[in-house]
């Protein structure tokens, strides 16, 4: 039997575990119309980059050189947001995407999004359960990892598309625009590659094919394993989560841009696991979480306990935790390891207070 179609019979049970009202908007065609968006917010990235409009930078937080914002992040948010508006206008999903400008732009002229992507041949209506479009939010990342493009870092830029459903992370879209982490003039026959997945069923991909996989990426082949994937953030709970992690596990860590390619890394069990104290909205987390979870990994907030952003955005600051699939135990052995930290116990404390 055709595994997709496997997947999907376990897709109907988990919609009905988190829906029970009907209306007229189904997952599938729904994920297959934010990898089509995820497509072409990819495209406008690319199209950025090779036109080497990357001077028009601005910083959203003038006090933070994380916060920097380009042409591409607008272009990308635009396409993505105004494609998915008019292929669903009668539905009036909720999308939030993190740049906060007038999304609702009738000057781009959108052709509909493609919404049989996923469908195998056959068609998947009769076997699927009716959504409340009012349960559904779209959170947007139009570029993942803006220092890392601005600085040519490629291979750490993404394109973040997913679907929570009454604040769960449930599917969603990672696009890598730059599949071979260059943006030379062979991108003309390398499409954008675009891995898609249904949390808890299973997970595929569209496009160029993976350049990576769970051999550890080339610049960090020589680091002792395991590789523990973190950035750059010299806050002291991160670098006593990290010390803890060395400490009783050896291995590495090592630096990845980017949310989503720090969870697609565990995905894809590149890693062992990754972290951070905090991230800057839930457009950094649906999507690459729906897939970890697609994968069969594990994932929760830098506590262990569930990722609660899609509902409360200030939980942001609660971070995130994940391992790959099968690391259920080690999940557990590294949020013990964290809690013993004394600068962990304390953001802890620091955190639920300001919450």
């Amino acid at each position: 039997q055709n595994p997709f179609i496997m997947m999907r019979n376990y897709h109907v049970f988990l919609l009905l575990v988190l829906s029970s009202s009907v209306e007229s908007l189904r997952l599938t065609p729904l994920l297959s119309t934010c990898i089509d968006a995820c497509q072409r917010g990819c495209q406008e990235i690319r199209t950025v980059y090779g036109q080497g409009a990357l001077s028009n930078v601005e910083l959203k937080d003038e006090s933070d050189p994380r916060s920097v914002l380009t042409e591409a992040d607008q272009a990308a948010q635009r396409v993505i947001v105004q494609s998915l508006r008019t292929e669903w206008g009668d539905q009036k999903l909720n999308i939030v995407g993190e740049e906060d400008e007038e999304d609702d732009d009738t000057s781009i002229s959108v052709s509909s999004l493609d919404r049989t992507l996923l469908n195998d041949g056959e068609d998947y209506d009769n076997d699927e359960v009716d959504i409340d479009p009012s349960d559904i939010t779209i959170f947007v990342d139009p570029l993942d990892g803006t220092r890392e493009f601005v600085e040519g870092r490629l291979e750490n830029v993404q394109c973040l598309v997913g679907i929570a459903i009454d604040g769960e992370a449930v599917a969603g879209a990672i696009g890598i625009p730059f599949p071979s982490g260059k943006g030379d003039d062979n991108m003309e026959n390398e499409p954008p590659s675009i891995v898609y997945g249904i949390s808890g069923v299973g997970a595929g991909v569209l496009g160029t094919p993976l350049k990576r996989g769970p051999i550890p990426l080339e610049q960090h082949r020589n680091d002792p394993r395991p590789h523990f994937a973190t950035g750059d953030s010299t806050a002291p709970v991160m670098k006593a989560c990290k010390k803890a992690l060395l400490w009783e596990h050896g291995g590495s860590s090592v630096l990845y841009g980017g949310a989503g390619n720090k969870l697609l890394a565990v995905a894809l069990g590149t890693v062992k696991c990754a972290f951070s104290h905090k991230v800057g909205g839930p457009w950094d987390l649906c999507a690459p979480q729906a897939i970890v979870q697609a994968m069969g990994g594990t994932m929760t907030d830098l506590f262990g306990e569930p990722i609660k952003i899609y509902e409360d955005p200030s939980c942001g600051v609660r971070g995130f935790l994940a391992t790959p699939p099968g690391e259920e135990y080690f999940h557990e052995k590294v949020v013990t390891a964290f809690r013993k930290t004394e600068e962990v116990a304390q953001y802890q404390k620091d955190v639920c207070a300001s919450l």
